[in-house]
């Protein structure tokens, strides 16, 4: 997209840091965390180009029957300021698990004096799961929705031994605020994986889990700055990695891996999928410049592989494609221009779909990578896009 005017950018940038953070008794890590390492991610901020004008800020929160429910530490320029109301944080209370989060997302989002022209980043961090059982008004939902409508991207931090119920709220939160979910590890080490052990694995990417509490903050303040240049970072990308194991058939393996992809696409999307969604598998396409002769038959048989394990799963309803040629005819398109969002979608209303899988697939010495992406057939939106990449000896 080519905007009529020079993209322009505030000198210096306005960058505030909001804390949402749990100080019930099991954070007492978190907190001295922050505390010890506030110095470090100031400079590492400061340093970035275009340069921020940062502030800090917290709020703090527990639950009805401690010393308080919220806290509010106002935005300040001042890092010293801000040090000595994080020396006063100490981890106490708690005890019964569920915390009060929506009442300090109502803070967050509507009682911090954010800047009107920057960045505005809350930080959410809590090893707890969130008191749904108050009958407030002002929900996890409502601050959510207001966040995205203010601009202030919420990206949720699960410390400790968060429970699920926790991490749902938390990754709902982040992903419709357009943030992200964090697991924050404490050192353990290695991805998930299913199946026969080492024939799939599930990489989330580096941005996803980390020990560093501080690492996490620079990183995604750093992506947020730099999208306000001409050389924006690189994110690591979500993907499975299928190989070939002796102990197990090559189509047993293929329909983990793409149950994991459709999951993904699934976790990932901005619209939540409900299983009477109906949902359609479009043929893979051979990436521009590799159509023919075998990585055509490859492209046939993995997205075979596709359908058969999405007409599996429970999480939507499969719409058949039978009379997809026909479809494509009548549109005059080829197989190819699927690869298209606007074309496929077309194909998608005509078949009766909802929603749209569509993939690309790239072939190199070591491996094949498909690019699959989930679209909303209605307005031909990307909702999510995953990868999968599938050791060769994994191919017909």
């Amino acid at each position: 997209m080519t905007l009529p005017k020079a993209r322009a950018v505030p000198a210096p940038l306005p960058v505030d840091v909001l804390f949402v953070l749990d100080t019930t008794g099991s954070m007492g890590e978190e907190i001295e965390r922050l505390r010890s390492t506030i110095e470090i991610i100031s400079a590492n901020i400061s340093a970035l180009k275009p340069k921020p004008a940062l502030r800090f800020g917290m709020v703090l929160y527990k639950d009805r029957e401690d010393d308080y429910d919220t806290k509010v530490v106002p935005l300040t320029a001042d890092l010293g300021k801000f040090q000595a109301a994080l020396d006063g944080v100490a981890a106490d209370g708690g005890g019964d698990e569920p915390e009060d989060l929506q009442s300090a997302l109502h803070d967050a989002v509507g009682a911090i004096n954010w800047n009107k022209d920057g960045i505005r980043l809350g930080f959410i961090v809590t090893d707890a799961s969130t008191h749904l059982d108050y009958g407030q008004s002002y929900t996890y939902a409502s601050a959510a929705r207001e966040a995205k409508a203010k601009g202030i991207k919420l990206f949720s931090i699960g410390a400790g031994g968060l429970p699920i119920e926790g991490e749902y709220v938390l990754r709902q939160v982040a992903q419709y605020s357009q943030g992200k979910y964090i697991f924050l590890t404490y050192g353990e080490s290695g991805e998930a994986s299913g199946g026969t052990e080492g024939s799939v694995s599930h990489h989330t990417g580096s941005n996803f889990a980390t020990d560093k509490l501080e690492a996490i903050v620079i990183r995604f303040v750093r992506e947020e700055i730099a999208r306000q240049s001409d050389r924006p970072l690189e994110a690591d990308v979500a993907y499975s990695e299928a190989r070939k194991v002796e102990a197990e058939a090559r189509e047993d393996t293929l329909a983990k891996l793409f149950a994991q992809a459709l999951q993904d696409l699934s976790d990932y999307s901005s619209l939540g999928l409900a299983p009477a969604s109906k949902l359609a598998v479009m043929p893979l396409v051979p990436a521009q410049g590799q159509a023919e002769g075998e990585n055509a038959v490859q492209a046939e048989y993995f997205g075979s592989q596709l359908s058969l394990a999405a007409s599996k799963t429970k999480a939507f309803t499969l719409v058949e494609r039978a009379n997809l040629q026909a479809i494509l005819g009548e549109l005059e398109l080829q197989l190819s221009g699927l690869a298209d969002e606007e074309n496929a979608a077309k194909a998608g209303r005509l078949l009766g779909a909802d929603y749209l899988v569509t993939g690309t697939l790239f072939r190199s010495p070591e491996r094949y990578e498909i690019f699959l992406k989930l679209l909303r057939v209605e307005t031909a939106e990307v909702l999510s896009a995953t990868k999968a990449r599938i050791d060769v000896k994994l191919g017909l």
